[in-house]
């Protein structure tokens, strides 16, 4: 029997138990009137609509308190730098926030942090920030001997102690004549 027969495991099916199949008929249909006193705005650098407020020039724009009266929801953002050891779910154990706001904060998508920043943004309420900011101690040789070779693969641990030495412990300066150094040698060939 030739490719494409009709055994039941070729045939393919339209699932439509959760809906139809999308439709983007009305992809090019204008946007819906906007609510009363607001207006749709294009973003010239990223092409995305947005609905903004509007008022009459010569008036002051109408001062929306956003809920002043609740302070304790306020929110804080604590600076953590990410470490080898670190991992995503640790994260969102650590500082009591789930998955959706620690990505939703620092831009990214999935739970590799190897994609994610550097250095991740951590919100939290007023009242859980002092009780979750760790004391800033200096970080030991050690540490910064891993940070420059998490930076720079290949690196081995005598070369990144090097590097360091030359920049007095310095481990931004290290890392950034390593990634210097090992684009010059990558260069070569």
């Amino acid at each position: 029997m030739a490719e494409g027969g009709t055994l039941p495991w070729k045939v393919q099916k339209i699932d439509e138990s959760r809906g139809p199949a999308a439709s983007f008929s009305g992809l090019h249909n204008p946007l819906p009137p906007p609510p009363k006193g607001m207006a749709w705005v294009k973003d010239a650098a990223t092409n995305e609509w947005s609905v903004q407020s509007i008022h009459p020039p010569g008036e002051d724009a109408p001062v929306v308190e956003a809920e002043a009266a609740n302070s304790h929801d306020e929110i804080h953002y604590l600076e953590h730098k990410v470490a080898h050891t670190d991992t995503f779910q640790g994260i969102c154990l650590r500082y009591k926030i789930t998955p959706t706001e620690l990505r939703r904060t620092n831009g990214f998508s999935g739970s590799n942090l190897a994609l994610a920043p550097m250095t991740l943004w951590i919100p939290v309420s007023k009242e859980r920030a002092p009780a979750l900011a760790t004391p800033v101690r200096p970080e030991s040789r050690d540490e910064k001997i891993v940070r420059l070779r998490g930076n720079v693969p290949g690196l081995s641990r005598n070369e990144a102690r090097a590097y360091l030495e030359l920049n007095d412990w310095d481990a931004d300066a290290a890392i950034k004549d390593a990634q210097s150094d090992a684009k010059e040698d990558f260069a070569k060939f």
